[in-house]
């Protein structure tokens, strides 16, 4: 209690001092001095503090070796202990701060705190010998600077021996530290004190003050015993006062003692314990991140990673926009500041180029493209340098070097491998450029002197675009070469595109497919599709277009690894640079992707057929009756044909498909299309007349996982009888039936009940809308009372898509993928 009454008093009398000797300074002179001052000189400055006080580390190394011998001391140890050391440095009192810090870094319940205060005690064995050096010189040489009694010498000689002393009698030692290790402690203390007189020496000779550097050191050394016995912490006042006074009686001038020991501080003092403060701030919140297990980190660099497109799009567009409208845009402050304009051309175009690139660097940061990093600080160590050079203002300086640093902080969100360019982004970009381009004109025109006559304005506004026709010529070369730089910009960032997944591998899908198949599983077999394996257990089947992977329902194969074959899906995509779209897939699949962070939307409902307990009798189905029995009569005749099939029959079902088509161009992805190959693979269902001509016929695939039978082509000619499609599916019923196939399904009913609840997500209730109304584009209400008359159950289908992709652009890419066009 007493030491902390005597420490709080001693630093009211010091400071009070001290604020009565700085209100007598002139700060005037002091601040023209400043400005003289070399940049340069100041960071060798910081660079020296900072490097003497390295050599403490040779304390925590010992103290290392001696509680923890078997466990070499990490890189990150180092630093942390390197902090601890610049916070005792600028905080300590009598030894507390070193020793709390030290009992954090080690465990207090194992170490005594006997053991580190005698490291502290043995840490100033350094101060007892240049207190005897500072003793010795004023022996041999009286005339030496003679204001600070000899007693403080001494004092400084027997602190490390009363310390040590008082230690052992407080916790009843009965052994000190080691011989060998207290022996390096004290040569550590050595070096380290060295460090610290040579630093106040270097900047003294450094900014050349006028002065005999030999008696400083006694005086140096005096002024640390002082702070040491005030008690305050950092010996913050008592040092300096003593410092300034005895600089002044030296003869230097008031203002130079107090810029010299300004700057020793700054750099001996406040910026070790600034660093220091940052290296703990970074090793707790290392700490927070790994409890957490990386969520912290993932959701700061997240914010970073759009920061930092932020910033690369601002500081583009404002380039653009300063380069393209010189003068304009001079009347705002902080703008002004990047314009080029120096009535040259040339001076425009830099602002010009480098603005629309950053833009395209920003689309290539925002897209986490990897190949991105370089080109992206390239560019912008090009703006620093052109902005140092033509503007030498600190505002754009300023954002150019926080956009470098916070680049350089997100190279671990940059991790795909591949640039693709989304219709999501170009559109985005395409109003960007679009944007500055219609300012340009309106700016432009705006600003273009006026005429009497409004004839003229006409002339006058070409003449703002086209004032001769060198300018022609430079612009049109100028906008060559941005084109150029941009697409070549673009190729470098895409680099060798990979596809996701492979080719159809018929044998492996044999293997899979036999392993576990859906009524879509077939499709596969189109050639119009691509084909990512997992393990050889899980086959999934898409279509790519654009950054989009669509993936054409279920997965197939072994179903308790879908959610992992999903799950190294959609990383791949992403390695890759390309986002899944989960199409027509079941509830269970949405769900699954919804885990996975895809909104879903409801696509419809398919009709399934429960074919044991299927019947024509019955009202409702007596129009069904009728056609059926016409059609027995006029001679036509149901049969199932089995593969293989010979080229003449192929060719009479693509004279019927071709009628059917009536030169309409075919469907493909979820719908099968007239490929001989393709028809060689399942049996088919054919209505033919009396005298054997075939008039219809339908594709019958099986699931032998769901035991479920359904159409794919149904297609039938000019000459097939009324009620031909119902006589298809009715006798494809019975054939399933036959089978032991226990259900037929009839297929997609779209938007069928799609948003009908009054509560539901807003796209769904306006897909119910078109569902309505939509009778025009195509009949969703008429196919689902078609399929409905004959449904046992409805069940409902999905879409899956990812939170960074544009609903409408999705329905667009599927809208595009229906053709039967090899992927």
């Amino acid at each position: 209690m007493m030491r902390k009454i005597i420490g709080i008093a001693t630093a009211f009398v010091v400071f009070f001092e001290l604020g009565a000797m700085i209100r007598h300074l002139d700060f005037h002179p002091l601040l023209q001095l400043f400005k003289t001052i070399p940049t340069s000189l100041f960071l060798i400055c910081f660079v020296v503090g900072v490097f003497a006080g390295s050599f403490a580390l040779g304390y925590d190394y010992i103290l290392h070796r001696l509680l923890s011998p078997d466990v070499k001391m990490s890189w990150r140890d180092g630093l942390t202990a390197w902090a601890g050391n610049a916070v005792h440095n600028a905080l300590d009192v009598g030894g507390i701060v070193s020793v709390k810090l030290h009992q954090l870094a080690f465990d207090k319940t194992t170490v005594s705190k006997a053991t580190f205060r005698q490291l502290y005690w043995l840490s100033q064995s350094g101060l007892a010998i240049f207190s005897a050096i500072a003793l010795l010189m004023h022996v041999i040489n009286p005339g030496f600077y003679s204001q600070i009694h000899d007693t403080w010498y001494v004092i400084g000689m027997l602190l490390p021996v009363i310390g040590l002393w008082i230690t052992k009698r407080r916790y009843q030692l009965k052994k000190m530290l080691p011989t060998i290790r207290m022996r390096q402690i004290i040569g550590v203390s050595g070096l380290d004190w060295l460090a610290k007189v040579g630093t106040f020496l270097l900047i003294g000779i450094l900014f050349g003050f006028p002065i005999d550097y030999w008696q400083v050191i006694p005086l140096l050394i005096a002024a640390h015993v002082i702070g040491l016995v005030t008690l305050i912490p950092g010996a913050w006042g008592s040092f300096d006062l003593v410092m300034i006074i005895g600089l002044i009686g030296m003869g230097l001038d008031s203002e130079a003692a107090f810029l010299w020991l300004l700057i020793y501080r700054l750099s001996d003092t406040v910026t070790p314990l600034l660093l220091g403060l940052f290296i703990y701030l970074w090793r707790a919140l290392t700490d927070i991140n790994q409890e957490f297990r990386g969520v912290p980190q993932d959701l700061t660099i997240s914010v970073m990673h759009k920061i930092v497109t932020g910033l690369l799009y601002f500081g583009g567009i404002t380039l653009i926009l300063t380069g393209t409208l010189p003068g304009t845009l001079t009347q705002i402050h902080w703008l002004a500041h990047f314009n080029p304009w120096a009535s040259n051309l040339l001076l425009q175009l830099p602002n010009i180029f480098i603005g629309v690139l950053l833009v395209m660097a920003g689309r290539g940061i925002a897209s986490r493209v990897r190949r991105a990093m370089l080109p992206t600080m390239a560019l912008q160590m090009i703006g620093i340098g052109y902005v140092l050079y033509f503007h030498q203002n600190w505002q754009p300086l300023v954002l150019f070097g926080m956009i470098f640093l916070l680049t350089w902080g997100i190279k671990s969100a940059l991790y795909r491998q591949q640039f693709i360019y989304s219709w999501e982004a170009q559109i985005f970009d395409g109003f960007i450029y679009g944007g500055i381009f219609v300012t340009y004109l309106i700016l432009g025109i705006l600003n273009m002197p006026r005429f009497a006559g409004p004839h003229h304005r006409p002339t006058q506004a070409l003449a703002l675009l086209i004032p001769s026709i060198h300018w022609w010529f430079t612009g049109v070369i100028a906008l060559a070469v941005i084109i150029l730089a941009v697409v070549a910009l673009r190729k470098y960032f895409a680099g060798h595109i990979e596809r996701l997944g492979d080719t159809v591998d018929e044998a492996r899908l044999a293997t899979i497919l036999a392993k576990g198949d859906n009524h879509y599983a077939n499709l596969v077999f189109l050639g119009d599709k691509r084909v990512f394996y997992y393990q050889d257990t899980v086959a999934i089947q898409f279509r790519l277009i654009n950054n989009k992977a669509v993936m054409m329902s279920d997965p197939f194969g072994v179903a308790s690894d879908f959610k992992s074959a999903l799950n190294a899906f959609i990383h791949e995509a992403d390695r890759l640079g390309y986002i899944p779209v989960f199409y027509e897939v079941s509830e269970s699949v949405a769900m699954l992707a919804h885990e996975f962070g895809y909104n879903f939307l409801k696509l419809g409902e398919e009709a399934w057929v429960d074919t044991l307990t299927f019947k024509t009798a019955g009202k409702k189905f007596a129009n069904i009756r009728s056609e059926i029995n016409q059609a027995t009569a006029a001679g036509f005749e149901f049969a199932v044909i089995q593969p293989p099939y010979t080229d003449k029959f192929l060719r009479t079902l693509r004279a019927v498909s071709d009628e059917w088509l009536a030169g309409r161009e075919e469907k493909g992805f979820s719908l099968g299309f007239f490929d001989a190959s393709y028809l060689q693979r399942y049996p088919i269902g054919i209505l033919k007349r009396a005298d054997g001509e075939i008039v219809a016929f339908a594709t019958l695939i099986t699931s032998q996982t769901e035991n479920q039978m359904t159409v794919d082509l149904m297609r039938f000619s000019k000459a097939a009888p009324n009620g031909t499609m119902d006589v298809l599916f009715v006798k494809a019923f019975e054939y399933a039936r036959e089978q032991g196939v226990t259900t037929f399904n009839l297929g997609m009913s779209p938007l069928a009940n799609v948003g009908i609840n009054s509560q539901g997500f807003i796209r769904e209730r306006l897909a119910n809308l078109v569902y309505q109304f939509g009778s025009r584009i195509y009949s969703f209400e008429g196919l689902h009372h078609y399929k409905n008359k004959f449904a046992s159950s409805w069940h409902p289908y999905y879409i899956a898509y990812s939170s960074r992709s544009n609903l409408v652009i999705v329905m667009l890419a599927l809208s595009a993928i229906d053709n039967p066009g090899i992927d």
